[in-house]
């Protein structure tokens, strides 16, 4: 904006504008999705109308995949076909449970770390492993995952919300575990922001969204309320798709501790702990070669499938097998940019 037209790098164009100028406070200090978007919606207008050219693209990618044995595949505006969402929507096209895709990576991943690791080779399993308050859809816009409902305060809204402040008030699911078979509580949720303000004396990189967060706490445990000294509807992006984790695991009195952030080791080190609650676990891998994931049964949202041998006259034992719903990730593919799914590939073309 015009405040910044003389400052090298940040307003290359020079750009003055007292009416885009005008909008400014409401996109980056109001606490609604909606406000915020108008403001955005009409900078942009005003951006384009004064632009003497306006050159608009976009990067197009393709992608094949073979649909004879899976169906329900989802295309993801983030993760393309072979993102979070296909994984768990995909499923055998003549009815049954189970099955393996195999997705290929194109790099060994750096680390299991969350709070570490820069790779897109780990993060495309992480992703899977890792719950948080919402995620996002396969329209990116934010779904809720821990999360159940939302209120967003400031002291207009309520008083005890101090001046200034923005309160994000939000009740989380209560049948959510830990693969360790611990319960996992809003007190996780609160303990995991408290751990990333702490740990950032350390270095945690996670401290940098949450500078204005002032209070992480669980009044109970399956309500969760965090506190901004600043009123800003940009705080909800900043904090909605964090990892959460167990504070059991985490904690700085017998855990892994606010200054261990960075030497956390899972998976490469088998004696570290490695306990999450996603939609799926790491269950086996060969360093270099493949990394397994298979569902995990006591997933929140875990379908409940039928029971196939509850009806007919067969002599069944009444007792359905447990599916078998695995990817395995393998390293080492033929491209930078393949990603191979039931035996078939998916090519990923930059236009």
């Amino acid at each position: 904006w015009s405040e910044y037209a003389d400052t090298p790098y940040q307003n290359p164009t020079n750009f003055r504008n007292a009416t885009y100028d005008s909008w400014i406070d409401q996109l980056l200090y109001n606490t609604t999705y909606d406000a915020v978007y108008e403001a955005a919606s009409e900078m942009q207008m005003i951006l384009q109308y004064n632009v003497p050219r306006l050159v608009v693209y976009e990067n197009t990618y393709m992608q094949g995949y073979r649909t004879d044995t899976f169906e329900g595949h989802v295309p993801d505006l983030g993760n393309y076909i072979s993102g979070p969402w296909t994984y768990r929507k995909i499923h055998k096209i003549d009815g049954t449970q189970g099955g393996t895709v195999p997705v290929s990576i194109s790099q060994e991943p750096d680390s299991f770390n969350i709070f570490v690791t820069n790779s897109a080779y780990s993060i495309a399993i992480l992703e899977n492993l890792w719950p948080s308050l919402y995620s996002l859809g396969p329209d990116l816009v934010p779904y809720p995952d821990l999360a159940e409902s939302l209120l967003v305060e400031t002291h207009s809204d309520n008083a005890a919300v101090p001046e200034g402040h923005t309160r994000f008030t939000m009740d989380v699911v209560q049948n959510a575990t830990w693969t360790d078979g611990e319960q996992l509580t809003a007190e996780d949720v609160a303990f995991s922001f408290t751990y990333f303000l702490e740990s950032g004396v350390y270095g945690n990189p996670y401290v940098a969204t949450l500078t204005d967060l002032v209070s992480a706490v669980a009044p109970t445990p399956f309500r969760v309320i965090l506190e901004f000294d600043t009123e800003s509807w940009w705080h909800f992006g900043n904090f909605a798709t964090m990892s959460i984790i167990p504070r059991h695991i985490f904690n700085d009195v017998d855990g892994i501790g606010y200054a261990g952030w960075n030497t956390w080791n899972p998976m490469f080190d088998p004696t570290e702990p490695n306990v999450n609650s996603g939609p799926f676990v790491l269950t086996d891998y060969e360093s270099g070669e493949f990394y397994e994931i298979s569902a995990n049964t006591n997933f929140r949202y875990y379908p409940d499938f039928p029971d196939p041998t509850t009806t007919g006259t067969g002599t069944g034992t009444g007792v359905a097998p447990p599916p078998d719903m695995t990817l395995a990730i393998v390293a080492g593919a033929v491209g930078a940019a393949v990603v191979i799914l039931v035996g078939g590939f998916v090519l990923l073309r930059q236009k």
